[in-house]
């Protein structure tokens, strides 16, 4: 069932996670980091310009339901899984990347428009973890291309601690999910996701 789909992508602890070792044989999908700061994924086709030094990261926990009756698009483990963490912080920021590769079924946006991905990526994934939906979920652009973004907080509170962003690219469907310490920190790195560039077609 879709709706169960279960992205606690943020639960991670950025300290738990160990150095991803380098594999050429899932670089395009696990993407590069260039000089610190600069993450790109061949695969999707994107480029993140962050803000100060940062890592590759062992992989999130970006999956979906497991359970048997699953057979929509968003069942099982993510065709894309990265973890992102700055160099030597201890501040809880860290940015995650989960995307899924779709079939010509649900590319049809007629009949399964980015906005019902976006429900289920972001505001119907929460349950079970520690934050709340500040807001409803917004119409935006990355690059010029139609995105969905949910910013979330702690219960109570009206300090935005995180936010996640749904689009689409190169027939996945992908999510992205950044984890803050302060509204200066979320204000830096979600400005960088919202400059997010597509790779432009040859």
């Amino acid at each position: 069932m879709l709706r169960k789909m279960f992205l606690l992508i943020v639960m991670v602890a950025v300290t738990q996670l160990r150095p991803l070792a380098q594999d050429a044989s899932v670089e395009d999908k696990r993407g590069t980091l260039e000089d610190g700061s600069v993450y790109r994924n061949s695969t999707l086709g994107i480029t993140v310009k962050l803000p100060g030094g940062w890592q590759l990261r062992e992989k999130g926990v970006a999956h979906g339901a497991h359970d048997s009756s699953c057979t929509g698009p968003l069942c099982g483990d993510a065709d894309i899984d990265v973890a992102l963490a700055p160099k030597g912080s201890t501040s809880g920021r860290s940015l995650y990347l989960g995307a899924w590769k779709l079939s010509a079924e649900y590319k049809n946006r007629s009949r399964y428009p980015l906005k019902w991905f976006a429900q289920i990526m972001t505001s119907g994934s929460l349950g079970g973890s520690n934050w709340v939906p500040l807001g409803s979920l917004s119409a935006v652009q990355l690059d010029r291309r139609p995105a969905y973004r949910l910013l979330v907080a702690e219960p109570g509170e009206k300090e935005a601690k995180g936010f996640g962003y749904v689009s689409e690219s190169n027939g996945y469907v992908f999510l992205l999910v950044g984890s803050v310490g302060s509204s200066a920190d979320e204000s830096d790195l979600q400005n960088a996701v919202e400059r997010l560039e597509f790779s432009k077609a040859p």
